[in-house]
């Protein structure tokens, strides 16, 4: 049953700026999901845009993005050779609010550096900062860690999971292309001190601050030692399959041991003993978690707006202070027992650094009585304004 809707929405898309005192009519998005609790919903999207304001609240765009159906790729490109720009909207259901960062790092007065440190902060709730480094390579020795050749100037770095720690090795087990588990598009990960892999092989220009790659981590010896190799580090989308996010969709990572504590269960991304739980099935095969996108340290507790985001090192600023709006949609639904007011909650604030401008996608949720209930139902009528 398609959703009947009133005016002021049609969800037929995003309508050109109001004038006099016309309202801008809303695109939405209407669908079903399970809420963290199990219990079967009908959840409506609404995507907003606003034009980032430096030290003052963002105003609304004269043209909201619409909603993203489908994850889009860097590069016009697709999942087995790109990672993901913009992961889609169409999620029924999260806890958190997902804040992510789409763009580049950015010099100081555009003058070439050779490593900086860029991030976000959400005053009161959290902060993630990640170390950017100019473009650098193996060089391969006999016997030895290799050396690391000195980093190249930059002026701008695209802060995105390629260029994060990670990738495929190959060469090491010829018969066995082992992927890195945490993110498998990035740079500079090893199995083996192979000329033929590590001369030139190219180092990640995104990391740790806290935990940064150095030449006797290259080699890490074997794949059952996957999980001692720095965590990649981002303020994007954070890869599906990549462990601990794709560990919320039932894929336990291989070669490693019950009762090993990984970096990600140390700093509570993961229950504690997850590896043994999941092998023993005392874990579901799927948790709502796993539809938190953002970079780890960065699905923080419900926002509800006002609050107060500041950029680091992504901007021409410098340092970029912005406030979100002090306004949200108003939902509304009936699927047969009268309308019904829905409370919007915000479930992503993705930043887009080179537009300057933010978009927010909030959403209302409704229980209803569950599947075998849905032949009975005739009435489905969504508002938006």
């Amino acid at each position: 049953m398609s959703p009947r809707n009133e005016h002021p929405s049609d969800g037929a898309g995003v309508s050109p700026p109001a004038h006099g005192n016309a309202k801008r009519k809303a695109a939405y998005a209407m669908l079903p999901g399970q809420d963290d609790l199990g219990q079967p919903i009908f959840s409506v999207l609404v995507k907003r845009t606003y034009d980032i304001v430096p030290d003052k609240p963002v105003t609304r765009a004269q043209k909201d993005e619409p909603l993203t159906e489908i994850d889009r790729y860097y590069d016009m490109g697709d999942p087995q050779t790109s990672t993901v720009q913009f992961e889609s909207d169409l999620v029924p259901y999260k806890a958190l609010t997902d804040v992510v960062f789409i763009g580049k790092a950015l010099a100081p007065e555009g003058k070439p550096v050779y490593g900086m440190d860029v991030g976000i902060q959400v005053e009161g709730l959290g902060a993630k900062i990640v170390r950017v480094i100019g473009p650098r390579r193996c060089v391969y020795q006999n016997g030895r860690p290799p050396i690391f050749t000195p980093p190249e100037p930059f002026t701008e770095m695209e802060i995105r999971y390629d260029n994060a720690y990670g990738g495929k090795d190959k060469k090491s087990l010829p018969d066995f292309p082992f992927h890195y588990p945490r993110n498998d598009m990035g740079k500079g990960f090893a199995l083996k001190n192979r000329k033929d892999l590590i001369e030139g092989m190219e180092l990640p220009t995104i990391e740790d601050p806290a935990d940064m790659l150095t030449p006797d981590r290259i080699i890490i010896d074997g794949p059952e030692n996957w999980h001692k190799a720095p965590m990649p580090f981002g303020l994007g989308w954070f890869p599906r399959t990549g462990y601990p996010r794709a560990f919320y969709a039932g894929s336990v990572p291989g070669f490693i041991y019950p009762g090993t504590v990984t970096k990600e269960e140390f700093l509570g991304y993961v229950v504690k003993d997850h590896i043994a739980l999941a092998r023993r099935f005392k874990l579901p095969g799927f948790d709502p978690r796993f539809l938190q996108g953002a970079s780890q340290g960065l699905s923080l507790p419900r926002l509800a707006g006002k609050e107060t985001l500041k950029l680091r090192g992504l901007t021409v600023e410098g340092m970029l202070k912005f406030s979100l709006p002090d306004e949200m949609p108003k939902l509304q639904m009936d699927i047969g027992f009268g309308a019904k007011d829905m409370e919007p909650v915000l479930d992503t604030v993705c930043i887009r650094g080179e537009e300057r401008q933010v978009d927010l996608v909030w959403r209302g949720s409704q229980v209803y009585p569950g599947l075998d209930w849905l032949p009975e139902m005739t009435t489905l009528v969504v508002k938006v304004d």
